[in-house]
């Protein structure tokens, strides 16, 4: 089979490789969408500690199932069935798996990334506990939903409620994935985001509003927006110390702060502005199953273009294309795609 193949930072190639052989707990999964994670770049560019060199990078897939293992219920995923994957993989035995928050397992490993069996190939086998029927969501759709899924559990984690003010941080696919479930949640959204091309998307995901910050004041804008209400809950959904301790500055007073983003700098929180607001503040990483599965139902539903996102597609073998352009010009995509189609 055809596999997306990266031996090392900026040395990207396609391959030939074995097909996978399933097990008797597995469905095997023929590859038609994958779409490139941030983690993807960051392994591109040498800078993910976690990468696991050489690899087949890709963990958000949208594929069809061929044949299941003799221990899969047949009537899950019968021939032809649109699947995506749960790509994470946890011990089953730290603390957080045994309170079922394997999102967060102390020993996780995500296909692609720790695990050298990524999803930019022709197949792929993976335990059908991890497999998800999509009904009949297109490939393009379906290799949305783990990315949105993310973006979907902080806004779980966060807890937002019906008609209360959010300000989100980043329009990106994880910023979209929370701005779309936070509508789906009847929240009030307000996008911030300092490239105002990104306007448009948060608009067609949900939001009610956008604010670039480097050229309006955030503060004066949202109490504009608000009739001065304030945001009850800030969402960090970039990875930037500056916009992660904004979050905490602009929040109200018994507010709640969520972050999804990675910070590259040490992160100096307030701790007295903490304390002082009474601020409930969570981190948020990957997703579990029910977020999949909302996601899934979203998307379904038809409301919002979700297909928007998707900035590119490239096949295979140019799979190198997209990382280069990528990498030189990060702000000129949403999310590339690649087609094995």
């Amino acid at each position: 089979m055809r596999a997306v193949y990266m031996q090392e930072p900026h040395n990207v190639s396609m391959i030939e490789m074995a097909n996978p052989q399933p097990g008797a707990g597995d469905v095997l999964i023929r590859i038609h969408r994958v779409g490139l994670c941030g983690t993807d770049l960051q392994s591109y560019r040498g800078v993910d500690a976690l990468t696991n060199f050489p690899l087949v990078p890709g963990h958000e897939l949208g594929g069809e199932a061929v044949s299941c293992g003799q221990n899969v219920p047949k009537e899950l995923f019968p021939t032809g069935s649109r699947v995506t994957v749960k790509p994470y993989f946890n011990c089953g035995h730290c603390y957080p798996c045994q309170i079922h928050r394997i999102n967060c397992c102390e020993n996780s490993r995500t296909m692609g990334v720790q695990m050298q069996e990524g999803a930019l190939c022709d197949y792929v086998a993976v335990p059908y506990q991890n497999v998800l029927d999509c009904g009949k969501l297109s490939y393009e759709e379906i290799a949305l939903i783990e990315p949105l899924s993310v973006g979907a559990h902080l806004v779980s984690r966060a807890n937002i409620k019906e008609e209360e003010y959010v300000l989100i941080f980043g329009c990106g696919v994880i910023g979209s994935g929370a701005i779309s479930a936070a509508y789906f949640r009847d929240a009030k959204v307000i996008v911030a985001d300092v490239a105002d091309e990104k306007k448009e998307t948060a608009m067609a995901m949900g939001a009610v509003a956008f604010i670039n910050p480097q050229k309006q004041d955030l503060r004066q804008e949202i109490d504009r927006i608000t009739g001065g209400a304030g945001v009850s809950v800030a969402l960090e959904c970039i990875g930037i110390a500056a916009t992660m301790a904004q979050a905490i500055e602009i929040v109200n007073f018994a507010g709640r702060v969520g972050y999804v983003g990675y910070s590259k700098k040490p992160l100096e929180e307030n701790a007295t502005l903490i304390v002082k607001k009474e601020l409930t503040i969570v981190g948020s990483r990957n997703a579990l199953i029910d977020e999949f599965i909302c996601v899934k139902e979203n998307l379904s539903k038809g409301k919002l273009d979700f297909r928007r996102l998707v900035s590119a597609v490239y096949p295979p073998d140019k799979a190198f294309e997209a990382f280069a352009q990528w990498d030189q010009h990060p702000g000129d995509f949403v999310k590339i795609q690649i087609d094995f189609e």
